[in-house]
Parts: structure tokens; C-alpha cells; sequence
């Protein structure tokens, strides 16, 4: 699952140089840090189309999807997204990069829900496989693309403490991921690209326990990343969580 996740970077032009992309007009008056990013709010994407080229963009995370489960979606499957009905359409048009330098999940029981924020050791910049649409609002007129997180199988990392991660996608692959397909494109072509998308690599990401402040979307700031000690003795014993 992700549920939250992280994109501190101040530089924007750094984003764009490191994913080969335009900056679209409306993200680049409205980027900032992020640190506390929750469902429902307008975060960083990389999509691209023939007439527009690859472009950072705004996009909302929550996703509906025809036949789905009720209410937006913030996680898909990465192993049905290709095939299951409610979302195959959509993953053959719409794929994109969720920027990212993080994401969190927690140990511990409800009432002392404890932080950790899975990061990349050299601070570098990961970017977790996404899918979109765009959607019009019928009294407005106005289009927001919206977006949702592919999950994948945890690596022995994340596997402390959940089953589910987002996928992220291989360094060097992100061409191969984003680039449109025909519409005449075949089963064997679109499952070859969910196949990018397995669990990253045990050594690719750190644990590091942080601030409570990140268990309210309200806080977003730097403190949310402030290290803190495990509220577990032994969060090995603590149980998994299962979703999507």
C-alpha cells in the first residue's frame, strides 16, 4: 500500500532535468516541498503524449475507475492493473510517474501508531508507477487529471511492517513505462509492462522511524521527517497490514 508519501526537493528544474521532462505552467506557479502528501490533494506526475511530449504535471490523487470499488482509488494492483476490467482501459492509455523521494507506513498499535518513512539512501529522487485520467467536471467544464499508485509485493525492508508497496519503477524503464501504446496494442503487450513493475530491490531503501506529526495530513513540513526512536521494543513482532 501507500497511503502517504514524500517530495521534499525545492528544485523543480532539478525534477524535470533528472526525468527528461517540460514543466507544466500550472505546476510550476503552484510546486513546493512536500512532506506529509495524503490522498485527495494535487501532487508532482511525469506523463506523456504524442502532441505534448513528456511534461511534469499537476494531478489529484484518487482515481475512479468504471466497475471498481465504490469511491476514488488511491492504490491499484500491480499485477491486475493490465487485466482486471475496471482498470485495463486506463492502463493501456494513461500510465505515468508518481514523483517521489519516500513514502511511509507504520508499526505499532492504534493508539501509538509509529511513523516510518522509506527513503533512498543517496536521497535520490524515485518515482513510483502510476495510472490516469482525466476528468471533466460536468457543472465546470474544468479537466483535473487524476491519478493512482500502483502496489507491488513488499521487499524484506518494507515487509516489516506491511505486505504492499508502491512500485516503483526501474531506473532506465521509464521511457519503456511511460510511452504510449496503440490502441490495437495486445494483451502480451501491456502485460509486459506490469512486469517492470516487482518489488524494488531489499537494499534500494531506508527505515528510518520519524515524527508522529506525519500520522495527521494537517502536518506538512520538516519536522515531519525528524528522526524518533521506535515507539516498539521489537517492531518484528508487530503485525503486517494487508490492503490493496
Amino acid at each position: 500500500m501507500c497511503g502517504r508519501y514524500t517530495l521534499t526537493t525545492p528544485d523543480l528544474e532539478a525534477l524535470a532535468r533528472v526525468v527528461q521532462a517540460e514543466i507544466s505552467p500550472q505546476l510550476r506557479a503552484e510546486y513546493r516541498p512536500r512532506y506529509n502528501i495524503a490522498p485527495t490533494q494535487p501532487t508532482t506526475i511525469v506523463c506523456e503524449a504524442p502532441q505534448e511530449g513528456r511534461r511534469l504535471e499537476l494531478g489529484v490523487w484518487g482515481l475512479h475507475l468504471a466497475g471498481g470499488r465504490p469511491g476514488a482509488q488511491i492504490n491499484v494492483r500491480a499485477e491486475s492493473a493490465a487485466t482486471a476490467p475496471s482498470s485495463r482501459e486506463v492502463f493501456a492509455q494513461g500510465r505515468c510517474g508518481v514523483l517521489a523521494d519516500g513514502f511511509y507506513e507504520w508499526s505499532g498499535p492504534k493508539e501509538h501508531r509509529q511513523p516510518h518513512w522509506f527513503h533512498a539512501a543517496n536521497g535520490r529522487l524515485i518515482v513510483f508507477a502510476g495510472i490516469y485520467k482525466d476528468v471533466r467536471d460536468e457543472e465546470t467544464g474544468e479537466v483535473t487529471r487524476r491519478f493512482a499508485i500502483l502496489t507491488t509485493g513488499a521487499n524484506q525492508t518494507v515487509g516489516r511492517h506491511h505486505d504492499r508497496m508502491p512500485a516503483i519503477v526501474p531506473r532506465g524503464q521509464l521511457g519503456r513505462w511511460l510511452a504510449p501504446l496503440p490502441r490495437a496494442a495486445n494483451m502480451a503487450e501491456k502485460t509486459a509492462l506490469a512486469h517492470l513493475l516487482g518489488p524494488a530491490p531489499d537494499d534500494m531503501l531506508v527505515d528510518t522511524p520519524v515524527s508522529t506529526r506525519v500520522n495527521s495530513p494537517r502536518f506538512d513540513d520538516p519536522a515531519c521527517l525528524e528522526p524518533e526512536p521506535t515507539l516498539l521494543d521489537d517492531v518484528s513482532e508487530a503485525p503486517r497490514r494487508r490492503t490493496k
